[in-house]
Order: structure tokens, then C-alpha cells, then sequence
């Protein structure tokens, strides 16, 4: 499925693909959150690093991929770097970094530390990166702190955005999803679901106040928003502007 553009789902997996510039993108892996949890005396499954490790090795088989973005909070911890986080991000890294030319990494808010792991390992870490017509933040930033010029399409995670679905009888489930939209300029934009398996995020709604990234809550058309839900079971499913299916939330 074509979201914007140049702008591809690869499958049915919460990546996009670019296919101009060869490039993978995915958002909010949260490697170390099992750790952190534990840490809190909050045992959950530790499959995070394993889901995030399919979800590359079946995208790569299936799209060309130059370099690989993670569009921020590619760790989890922000008070340091755990011994399990730090552990389960560098078999990540040594996973791709032979495989693509580049891995580059757009800071976002969760990523302290991460630099220590430059030690050991080529990869680039950023503010913002602009590709061609794409710009990719993670998203935690007002719209005003971007640098960059003279890209059309901005492309960010940070809000995890979920969708709840209800029929007569109750809840029929909650499921991760992108945000195709607009800003108020005009401009197009694409919110990128959480990777990560226990951040399924926040609500979507009509409601600024409801969303985390500044981008959403300040500059987003929000009316103009289609949300394209993606799940293993579901599939692709993209359903019509917010306005017009809230009954169904």
C-alpha cells in the first residue's frame, strides 16, 4: 500500500519504505523496556528485541534497502544505558550494519546514552534528516525547531498512535496505525506506529489535548487525518477520515 506518494508499507509491518532513496523507516522500537519494568518489579515476556529483529529480517527480504532510519526512541531507558538494553541494541546493530549501507538513528527523546554505543559501532545519530522531499523527525519537537528546508512531506513517530475500535455489543479491539494528514500549511504528513510490542500508544481523537507529539497537537489539520491501521491478524485496513468513523471509536 502506497500512504503518500513514495511512501510505502512493506507488507503488512509498521515500516515504511522509500523507495526513491532505498530507505527503511520505522519508529519507537523501546529496547531495555522489559529491563526497565523488571527493574520496577513488573515482570512482562521479553520479546521486544526478538519482535524487532523479525520485523527488520522480513522487511529486508522483501524490499532493496540502502540504509535503515529509526525515527527516534530507538532505546528505552533515560537515565542510562542497562545492561540488557545495551546488550539487546547491539544485536540489533550487529544484525544490520552489514546488511545495509547505513544505519542512522533520529534522535528522539528516549535515546540518552545512546551515543556510548558509537564506540563500537558505525552508525549515525541525528537531529532531523532530510531525504530529498522527505523530512523524518521522531516527533517530540514543535514544528518551529526544524531546521531543515524544502521538504514536502514530514514523517515522524513519538505518539504511538492507536485506534479502538467498538461495535453494538463492546470493544472490538485496539489496534496500531499510521496518520496520513496535512498541516496547516498544506503540507503532507505520516505518523509511524510504535514498533515496540507494549507501546500501543495513545488514542486517536479530534481532541489536541489527546495527543503527545507538539507536531499533532499544534500543527496538525487534524480533521483532514486518515489513520491506516496495520496488525499481524488485521492486516492493512485504512479507514476513512477522523470526522467521519468517531461513532465507531
Amino acid at each position: 500500500m502506497e500512504l503518500l506518494p513514495g511512501v510505502e508499507v512493506v507488507a503488512e509491518l509498521p515500516v515504511i519504505y522509500l523507495r526513491e532513496v532505498k530507505a527503511l523507516i520505522l519508529a519507537d522500537t523501546h529496547i531495555g523496556f522489559e529491563e526497565e519494568m523488571a527493574e520496577k518489579g513488573i515482570f512482562i515476556p521479553a520479546f521486544q528485541l526478538r519482535r524487532v529483529l523479525g520485523i527488520l529480517e522480513e522487511s529486508l527480504n522483501l524490499v532493496d534497502v540502502d540504509k535503515v532510519i529509526i525515527a527516534g526512541d530507538f532505546k528505552h531507558r533515560f537515565s542510562g544505558l542497562g545492561r540488557a538494553e545495551r546488550r539487546e541494541l547491539s544485536e540489533v546493530l550487529t544484525y544490520l550494519l552489514p546488511k545495509v549501507n547505513e544505519v542512522i538513528v533520529v534522535r528522539g527523546n528516549h535515546d540518552n546514552y545512546l551515543p556510548l554505543l558509537k564506540r563500537r559501532f558505525p552508525f549515525e545519530i541525528v537531529n532531523e534528516l532530510l531525504l530529498g522531499k522527505y523530512l523524518i523527525v521522531h516527533g517530540h519537537r514543535p514544528l518551529d525547531e526544524v531546521r531543515s528546508g524544502g521538504w514536502e512531506v514530514l514523517i515522524f513517530g513519538h505518539e504511538h498512535p492507536s485506534i479502538t475500535l467498538r461495535d453494538s455489543i463492546g470493544t472490538i479491539g485496539k489496534f496500531s496505525c499510521f496518520l496520513v494528514g496535512k498541516l496547516e500549511g498544506g503540507k503532507d504528513f505520516l505518523t509511524l506506529p510504535a514498533v515496540g510490542a507494549y507501546q500501543t500508544g495513545s488514542r486517536i481523537t479530534l481532541d489536541r489535548s489527546t495527543y503527545l507529539s507538539p507536531i499533532l497537537k499544534e500543527d496538525a489539520d487534524l480533521e483532514s487525518v486518515r489513520p491506516v491501521i496495520v496488525d499481524e491478524e488485521v492486516g492493512l485496513f485504512e479507514l476513512p477520515p477522523l470526522p467521519e468513523f468517531l461513532d465507531f471509536m
